[in-house]
């Protein structure tokens, strides 16, 4: 598994805006084929909700499907609500898929 990009490693984007840039899935917005779905909890601690926000509205704003799902009250690893999300999950696989 990839290391988490942080800070401590890589500096921040204003001092390595390069590297942040290449990491951005808004940078390679223009390359997605396929509808996306993003899950998302309100209550994320790791990546903040306005991270998911701007990332669809730029994908959006680039002429891709793609939909972002918040979920009230829920942190990073899904925990209450991971049958809800598996659910949307399901249901997004069965619209795009079939």
């Amino acid at each position: 598994m990839p290391t988490r990009a942080a800070p401590s490693t890589h500096g921040t984007p204003e001092q390595n805006p390069k590297f942040w840039r290449e990491v951005s899935p808004i940078t390679y917005a223009d390359r997605l084929t396929e509808p996306l779905l993003i899950h998302h909890g309100t209550a994320d601690d790791t990546c903040p909700i306005t991270w998911s926000r701007q990332t669809t509205a730029a994908f959006k704003a680039a002429g891709k499907n793609v939909q972002l799902k918040e979920y009230k009250g829920e942190a990073h690893a899904f925990g209450p609500q991971w049958p809800a999300s598996m659910d949307t999950t399901m249901a997004f696989f069965a619209q795009h898929l079939r």
